[in-house]
């Protein structure tokens, strides 16, 4: 369920695109791709047509949901954006797999490009996008979702490239997906459409994060409203937490599957923070104390103009704000193994974590 109340919406139109944009972008914990890629997308589809919202719980209980967005590099995505005709494509090639058609369209993380990818896809295929997601963030894997928690399969997985080439992945194992995705992008160029998750509405409507599009289009909203310099005061507007502020002393880049980290101090106050990550933000520790690890939200501000600044945009010398945000779904304790902290290898004393 979800933990953020947002009055839900029964349409995406051209007014809600700045705020689903900005709060992608803020539940994107430091990643999940650049949402300024989509963004051109999304206004001109939903100026076409907007994009009916639907709850799983309101769909009928049998329709056949199909999650689609995209897979590959950001550095190749920024190169070459996904046409929404090739998520249309990938989204019918898994419902033929199964023996349906697509009755609406999912959204695979609300965090970064795949929030509003998802929608994009919707706008081109003339369906509804439901009301929710399957991570209530980012994440850096298809494996680490609601719907691999509760049993579902993220097979069949269909692929799209440029060239209108289909990778269709009938069976996989969870372990394996992320990999077999990854190499097939990379044979198409290092950047592909994506389909996977097919489900019915009514198991998404017991497995899935539940409101998180409505949320992100709030959360989106009221920081466009606020003034961004006050960072401790927007992360109270935010419903959120301030954690810490001070200059980036060091950074230690990541070492393949291993996290990386981010030393900031505030030299007058004689405190210290570590930002532990790898695509994403995953715990930020202030004086050896743990004060938010994944899968809560983190997001790092430039304190001077209020904006949020992704893993790969932090700089040795630059100012840094630090804020963690309320989590949109409620993780039971047996998901640690898969979006908890030693998912990603870090070590971290959970009883003593601040939450």
């Amino acid at each position: 369920m979800s933990h953020v109340d947002a009055p839900p919406l029964g349409l995406i139109a051209e007014e809600h695109v700045d705020a689903l944009t900005a709060g992608a972008n803020l539940l994107g914990s430091g990643g999940g791709g650049n949402v300024a890629l989509a963004y051109q997308l999304l206004r001109q589809a939903v100026r076409r047509r907007p994009v009916v919202v639907r709850r799983a719980a309101d769909l009928p209980p049998d329709a056949l949901v199909v999650h689609v967005g995209v897979v590959g590099g950001p550095d190749v995505l920024a190169e070459r954006l996904i046409d929404p005709r090739d998520m249309a494509t990938a989204a019918h090639a898994v419902a033929e797999r199964v023996g349906g058609r697509v009755d609406a369209v999912g959204i695979i993380e609300i965090g970064g490009l795949n929030g509003l990818a998802g929608v994009v896809a919707a706008g081109e295929l003339g369906l509804p996008v439901v009301d929710g997601d399957l991570m209530g963030r980012a994440f850096p894997s298809i494996n680490k979702t609601t719907m691999a928690l509760a049993g579902g399969s993220a097979a069949p997985m269909g692929v799209v490239g440029p060239a209108g080439d289909t990778v269709l992945v009938t069976k996989s194992s969870a372990a394996l997906a992320e990999r077999v995705l990854l190499s097939t992008a990379g044979a198409m160029g290092g950047a592909g459409a994506l389909a996977l998750y097919p489900t019915t509405a009514a198991f998404l409507a017991e497995a899935g994060v539940v409101g998180s599009l409505s949320a992100c289009v709030a959360l989106g909203a009221a920081y466009g409203e606020f003034p961004r310099t006050q960072v401790a005061a927007l992360a109270e507007h935010l419903g959120g937490t301030f954690l810490f502020e001070g200059r980036v002393d060091e950074i230690r880049p990541r070492d393949g599957a291993l996290p990386g980290s981010i030393t900031v101090t505030d030299r007058v106050a004689g405190s210290a923070a570590r930002i532990d990550l790898l695509e994403e933000f995953l715990a930020v520790t202030v004086d050896g104390v743990t004060r938010a690890c994944t899968p809560d939200v983190i997001v790092a501000l430039d304190p001077t103009s209020g904006g949020v600044l992704s893993v790969g945009q932090v700089r040795p010398g630059q100012l840094l704000a630090l804020v963690t945000l309320r989590a949109l779904h409620a993780w039971p304790p047996e998901a640690d193994a898969v979006v908890g902290p030693r998912a990603f290898g870090l070590d971290l004393d959970l009883e003593e974590t601040v939450r």
